[in-house]
């Protein structure tokens, strides 16, 4: 007695002590008196001990004489102790197999690596030798830097944001000279070329500065960029032609600066409401090929635009085709191609130097060094062709810089505002291609930040943008990628840069009378060269991926071809169209439809006894379950009636007596779907089924109660508030028409008795049960409480509900006789996840955990079979999961 040996099972030390009197008892009269026992409460034994004088035992602090230097075996047959010198394998008393006759293997301190626990940093792996970590560096910084927000002025090295403003303000003020020519190509719009010049370098001095510091990408660069001026070019020159005879100058001036203002800020508007009502998102849904053949039309008239400046061209541009005729014999003949040379060859060098590059500093190099050697060669050389380099645009030379509002003041009562409305449809196109271009612009300047952006808080900066620049008399503007992504390269960071951009732009203005006559007139002719056939390339081609589908090839040609023949204003208008109707009939192969269910394998979260349940698998596809998704139209509601009809029309499953249609996943009804539910009430009332409606919207509920679907009692329509609710009742119905609906009462040993692994068992689990009676509406247990038992439900049923943080309550499971819940408290001891309430008055048993650890020590068997059982009914549980997310697959 009291030598150490060595469990054979789970090798643990134990000390030897005297055998205790082996009880003879059957099993169930061991558990006699084991309900006092556990009764007793720990300061009731405390005191007992107390009064006998015991003392506490500190296992961890008390000292123990026993010997571990060795461990022997003890035989768990015929409780022979086996020195460890000496035992083997086997018994050496009886000759029963040790199971776990192995020694435990010690672990020596210098086989345990905590160096990385110890809390030392270590030193960083870097290349370069003189590295210092910078421990004032956090990732806040980083954050900042890839998601700037607005107002970020200064984020980045203040020296290069100054630079890159400086570099890309020279590089506007040089694209705003190009853009208004490409305004002023129009037959009788070029005599008002300097205000178009005004009217573009006021509008790419806004855009600048406003767009960088509202937006939250503050490299990004607002301006005129090609498209939108292109749509203006062909706007003003449809409003130069109604005006042509009708008024002197003073009034065709002010009447096109004020179709110039007015476009600005009506389009802003239309962006700011946009961003507003956050419907820029739905944007993205457009197909890219559309927008792409629309632009890709634009840089046909654009680089058409350039050749006319280059080779002195006269286009008729409302009949363009019979124009470009006119320009091929032209050009046989040999007519202007002298003069084109400079244009068409500084043209072509930028599209193909910059083709995979967009850096405003070689931009600007490549300006500066042309312009220079332009005017040089004009200066240096008397050869006609070579002096004809350093000629500039003469109608910029010619007059001077005239401000818009002092011209529009000087004729305002000449303004001829029918013009304006006659023409008003090239305003909502323009709308149109500034808000499908920027969403595929910043979508991409995304992409070079790093950082993910609202397009709502986009289209907003540039609204207000748009409008701003309208109100100082400027052009409308959109978002420029190139200038953007140069400004980026060239090292801006922040907002700083596109102010001084902006500002730079503005002084060139200023001080036009000087620059203008520098800038030789092949070079704004070759930016406007560069820009048409970089949106051919890049609208065209490049917005080609390995994803594209041939019908959005298709869809891409056709848009072109359009816009090319038959002009901007209907290229939008057919873009738009095809727009909408390509997103509508994409969306609509969904369908309104998520899932189609059966009540013979989707089921209500109650829990049912085995003979329902085999009814409910049998006849349960008399429940007809449609879940609904997305926004019901009116194409979404016919679809529906039709897959209705067809469903009650089968004749190869069972008849439908109950039609689920669940609206949780529904966003919205259309205004018309009233006139189709009411077709669908005839179809119910023709097929005499029932029309179950679960998480109704609030204005089909009104629909319905106006209609008195739900007065009538015992009718054929009703409203759930979820689908668990919807399905319970409709199970009801079809259990109470197989008279299976009330079972017979039944005792919890006997409803255990079919399922428990041993039956045996169970009149000794119900004596260390305790019976809990629970009335209506009381709560077992809370959600948030401590988890310490497991319930077992003899009579009753109880909801067990989750509580979410808003104060909303969901129904997980409706449990009821010879159900178990609350078991998870027993083996996690987590919180309890759910709360439990009572439907009814209940009778339930409990055992919480500490009754059930002392079981184990009294009888290890009978806690082994409750364990059994309890996994057997979460396998059962998960089984059903399954089940049902099987069916959510399909």
């Amino acid at each position: 007695m009291g030598k150490k040996a060595k469990c054979p099972d789970c090798i643990k030390s134990v000390v030897i002590v005297e055998d205790p009197t082996p009880s003879s008892t059957p099993f169930e009269e061991a558990f006699e008196g084991l309900d006092e026992e556990l009764a007793e409460t720990e300061e009731e034994r405390l005191a007992a001990q107390g009064e006998q004088g015991a003392e506490s035992i500190d296992i961890d602090r008390t000292e123990s004489d026993v010997d571990y230097s060795s461990e022997d075996v003890l035989c768990e047959k015929c409780g022979a102790v086996v020195p460890h010198d000496k035992a083997g394998t086997h018994c050496p008393e009886c000759g029963v197999l040790f199971p776990n006759a192995i020694q435990t293997s010690h672990v020596d301190e210098r086989d345990v690596d905590v160096s990385d626990l110890t809390g030392d940093e270590p030193a960083p792996q870097v290349w370069d030798t003189d590295f210092a970590a910078d421990d004032s560096a956090n990732s806040g910084a980083l954050v900042e830097e890839l998601a700037p927000r607005r107002g970020s002025i200064f984020t980045g090295s203040l020296p290069l944001n100054i630079f890159s403003g400086l570099v890309s303000g020279v590089v506007a003020f040089y694209f705003a000279v190009a853009m208004a020519m490409l305004a002023s190509t129009q037959i009788g719009v070029s005599e008002y070329m300097p205000h178009m010049l005004t009217v573009t370098v006021v509008g790419m001095s806004v855009g600048c500065i406003f767009y960088s510091l509202q937006g939250r990408v503050p490299f990004a660069l607002a301006g005129p960029g090609t498209v939108v001026t292109a749509m203006m070019f062909f706007f003003l020159g449809s409003v130069y032609r109604d005006l042509a005879g009708t008024t002197h100058t003073e009034g065709v001036l002010a009447t096109i600066l004020v179709t110039i203002a007015l476009t600005s800020v009506i389009a802003g508007l239309g962006l700011w409401i946009i961003g507003k009502l956050k419907a820029a998102e739905l944007v993205r849904h457009i197909p890219v090929q559309i927008v792409g053949g629309v632009i890709g039309g634009v840089g046909v008239f654009v680089v058409l635009a350039s050749i006319s400046w280059m080779g002195r061209f006269d286009f008729d541009w409302r009949i363009l085709f019979f124009s470009f005729g006119e320009f091929v014999e032209d050009l046989q003949q040999g007519g202007g191609i002298s003069a084109m040379a400079p244009s068409l060859g500084l043209g072509l060098a930028l599209f193909l130097g910059l083709a995979n590059s967009k850096n405003s500093l070689f931009l600007l190099f490549v300006l500066l060094v042309t312009s220079a050697l332009g005017y040089g060669a004009g200066a240096w050389y008397s050869n006609d062709l070579v002096t004809s380099l350093a000629h500039p645009v003469p109608d910029f030379v010619d007059a001077g810089i005239t401000l818009s509002w002092d011209a529009i003041r000087a004729g305002y009562e000449n303004i001829q505002w029918s013009v304006l409305k006659s023409n008003a449809l090239y305003i909502g196109a323009l709308g149109a291609l500034i808000a499908l271009t920027s969403m595929y612009r910043i979508t991409r300047l995304e992409l070079v930040q790093g950082a993910d952006v609202d397009l709502n808080v986009e289209y907003r900066a540039l609204g207000l943008t748009n409008i701003a620049s309208g109100l100082v008399g400027g052009m409308p503007l959109g978002i420029s990628f190139g200038r953007s992504v140069g400004n980026y390269r060239c090292g801006a960071r922040g907002a700083v840069s596109g102010v001084i951009a902006g500002l730079v732009c503005f002084a060139g203005l200023y001080y036009a009378e000087l620059i203008i006559p520098l800038i030789p007139r092949f070079i704004p002719e070759a930016l406007l060269l560069f820009a048409g056939l970089t949106l051919i390339r890049g609208w065209m081609f490049k917005s080609r991926t390995p994803f594209t589908r041939r019908e959005d090839v298709w869809m891409l040609w056709i848009t072109f071809l359009v816009t090319a023949i038959f002009g901007i204003l209907l290229g939008v208008g057919f873009c738009v169209s095809l727009a909408l109707a390509v997103t509508v009939r994409r969306n609509s192969l969904l369908g309104p439809v998520s899932n189609i269910l059966s009540g013979a394998t989707h089921r209500s979260n109650v829990d049912r006894a085995p003979a329902q349940d085999r009814v409910l698998v049998e006849y349960g596809d008399h429940i007809h379950i449609m879940r609904l998704q997305g926004f019901i139209s009116l194409g979404s509601m016919t679809t529906l009636l039709r897959d209705i009809h067809r469903r009650l029309a089968d004749k190869q499953l069972l008849p439908v007596e109950y039609i689920i249609l669940d609206f949780r996943n529904v966003s919205g009804l259309a205004s018309a779907g009233g006139v189709v539910f009411d077709k669908l009430s005839q179809l119910v009332e023709e097929y005499e089924v029932h029309l179950v409606i679960a998480s109704a919207p609030l204005e089909l509920q009104e629909h319905m109660e106006s209609g008195g679907y739900l007065h009538e009692a015992g009718g054929n329509f009703r409203l759930f508030l979820d689908l668990d609710y919807a399905m319970e009742w409709c199970e009801n119905r079809l259990l109470e028409s197989e008279n299976i609906l009330e079972l017979k009462e039944m005792k919890l040993p006997e409803m255990l008795a079919p399922v428990f692994p041993e039956p045996s068992y169970i009149p000794a689990l119900m004596k260390v049960f305790k019976r809990v009676v629970v009335q209506k509406e009381e709560a077992v247990f809370l959600q948030g409480e401590a988890s310490d038992a497991m319930y077992f439900v003899e009579s009753g049923r109880l909801e067990i509900m989750l509580e979410t943080e808003n104060s909303k309550r969901i129904r997980l499971k409706k449990v009821g006789p010879g159900a178990v819940f609350g078991e998870m408290g027993i083996y996690n001891l987590a919180a309890r996840s759910a709360t439990v309430r009572a439907s009814e008055k209940c009778v339930l048993y409990m055992i919480n955990n500490e009754k059930l650890k002392a079981v184990e020590k009294r009888a290890p068997m009978l806690v082994s079979c409750l364990h059994r059982y309890i996994i057997n009914t979460l396998a059962n549980r998960l089984a059903n999961a399954s089940f049902k997310v099987r069916d959510l697959m399909h």
